[in-house]
């Protein structure tokens, strides 16, 4: 009776710690998101900052397509996710040196050669959220997107 006891505490309390992490597919990244906020921390705390993509909206598709549409340019073109191996931050500002999936996301509006290039170290995607970081070199910039 204690085994059971302990083991059904157990269980309870590993599932209660869960993050609630989605498994990273076409499937689960695809819907329509906006950039909910980006941060960017030099080791010693986060600061928001504007990204330039809080106006637009975001479409994934599930065979790898993207539009990107701010009001001006309506901007088109693919989205990836492949796991890697290497060093990397995560969301929390925590390295890394294991298997991974990095994301990028790359648009272009032909006739005003506007374009969103995004490269992502490490991608995160909860049911209505991803949470996507990479280190440019001084900083880890950090993106949430909300799904529409």
């Amino acid at each position: 009776m204690k085994r059971w006891l302990l083991f059904t505490t157990l269980i309870i309390f590993l599932s209660s710690c869960t993050k609630g992490v989605i498994d990273v597919t076409p499937r689960s990244v695809s819907g329509t998101w906006v950039v909910a906020d980006a941060s960017r921390s030099d080791g010693f705390g986060w600061q928001y900052f504007r990204s330039g993509l809080e106006n637009g909206v975001f479409d994934f598709y599930r065979d790898g397509s993207a539009e990107y549409d701010d009001g001006y340019n309506l901007m088109r073109g693919s989205w990836r996710i492949v796991t890697v191996i290497g060093g990397y931050y995560d969301q929390y500002g925590n390295y890394y040196d294991r298997s991974h999936d990095v994301w990028e996301v790359n648009v272009y509006d032909r006739s005003t050669r506007a374009s969103v290039d995004m490269y992502f170290d490490d991608i995160a995607v909860y049911s209505n959220r991803i949470v996507a970081t990479n280190y440019d070199g001084r900083f880890i910039n950090r993106y949430t997107f909300r799904r529409l």
